[in-house]
């Protein structure tokens, strides 16, 4: 029987390879609807539409999240985590490699529509996590950090392939579908590694539910949340990564608006956020569990987070810009591992699926609900955007403060 450790290994490696696919177009959506030389939509239309269709095409990917994240982490718990990461996978290829289609065809609403497929398939993330947190001889800062690298190293990796196999400049032939060719590839593959490698965890005696339990999510949040201190780590988490989020989704928008660049000019500011955030998570939290308590980790990560997101508002000097793009993602790094680590010792073994998968499904709420109001806020000023996600983060910092 494999060990631990080379069970979390591969783990690892089905984590990484899978955010690699996730990551690839990352930087291929602004340039769709702001550039002119990559646009999805006719030339006839205006700046409005653009930037609105920029909001909903980003935020559908979230939104199925949301509602795939809670409902694959419990069938995990109830049915075995690896047969529903093998199909999670397999499904997950089958959208991306229609979502290349879709935009071979110039068909937004397809896209639109397997943008939103290929999230609901995501809530793998949540139960790769769960298979992490069932190693008990491991260290869940020394897990759940690690993963959270894998995913910021695969973000400094993903978009800057995704960015060349978008770019005829670079690879005779490719077009803007490759990447998603390549992601649905990159899928199918994990599938086979994750059912041919991996454990099946043991299944808990639990008692029979119906199909239409799984889909109950106000209802699994509503019990979730009695347990008070798991409900107050909820809200922490959810408005610091709804702050993240924002960064994440419209920082290149940002850059891209003030300094009107291409997907492959976006390379630099992804590699440093990305290697940023891959020492918080993969070092810098392991560090600061083994000496210091985790509100002031977290207090430093969220508030610290604010003042800088803050002060690249105000900041026009690119090299200035890419120093405060790095703090921001060791302090990222640092808040996310520490607070995933309380939520899931908050919860016991049997729900592990669950409870992270409702943790990232208010996340990515959070990021659905972003997409398509700063869709909206874009038309007045891309800082608005930035500044609401400061806002955001200083106010989370003195409600843990408060409430710790």
């Amino acid at each position: 029987m494999i060990s631990a450790r080379r069970q979390f290994i591969t783990i690892l490696l089905i984590v990484f390879c899978g955010f690699l696919g996730i990551s690839m177009p990352y930087l291929i959506f602004p340039a769709l609807f702001i550039n002119p030389e990559y646009s999805i939509l006719p030339p006839s239309w205006g700046p409005a539409s653009h930037a609105l269709l920029l909001g909903v095409t980003l935020g559908v990917y979230p939104l199925g999240q949301f509602l795939g994240s809670p409902i694959l982490g419990a069938l995990s718990d109830d049915f075995g985590r690896k047969p529903l990461l093998a199909g999670s996978l397999i499904i997950a290829a089958a959208c991306n490699f229609i979502s290349g289609l879709a935009l071979l065809w110039h068909n937004l609403p397809l896209l639109i529509l397997t943008r939103f497929s290929a999230g609901m398939m995501e809530g793998n993330v949540a139960i790769a996590r769960a298979m992490a947190a069932d190693l008990k001889s491991l260290s869940k800062h020394e897990t759940f950090g690690k993963i959270n690298a894998a995913t910021s190293i695969a973000f400094l990796i993903g978009p800057l392939v995704g960015g060349v196999l978008a770019d005829g400049e670079f690879i005779t032939g490719a077009t803007i579908s490759t990447p998603f060719y390549l992601i649905s590839i990159i899928f199918l593959i994990l599938s086979v590694l994750s059912m041919t490698i991996l454990h099946s965890h043991p299944i808990p005696q639990r008692e029979k539910k119906s199909l239409r339990s799984y889909f109950s999510l106000f209802k699994k949040m509503g019990v979730l949340f009695r347990n008070k201190q798991l409900k107050f780590l909820m809200i922490v988490s959810t408005f610091f990564t709804l702050a993240v989020d924002i960064f994440y989704e419209f920082g290149p928008v940002y850059l891209t608006a003030k300094w009107t660049l291409k997907p492959s000019d976006l390379i630099v500011y992804n590699s440093i956020l990305c290697a940023t955030l891959a020492v918080g998570n993969g070092w810098l939290a392991t560090f600061f569990s083994k000496r210091y308590a985790t509100p002031p980790g977290v207090i430093l990560a969220i508030g610290g987070f604010a003042l800088f997101l803050l002060a690249m508002l105000f900041a026009n000097l690119p090299w200035v810009i890419m120093i405060l793009i790095g703090l921001c993602g060791i302090l990222i790094g640092l808040g996310v591992t520490l607070l995933t680590v309380r939520i899931s010792d908050s919860a016991s073994d049997k729900i592990q699926g669950e409870v992270l998968g409702v943790q990232l499904s208010l996340r990515v709420l959070g990021d659905a609900t972003i997409c398509f109001l700063g869709g909206v806020l874009l038309l007045i000023s891309p800082k608005i955007i930035l500044g609401l996600a400061a806002l955001i983060a200083a106010l989370t910092t003195l409600y843990y403060k408060r409430h710790k």
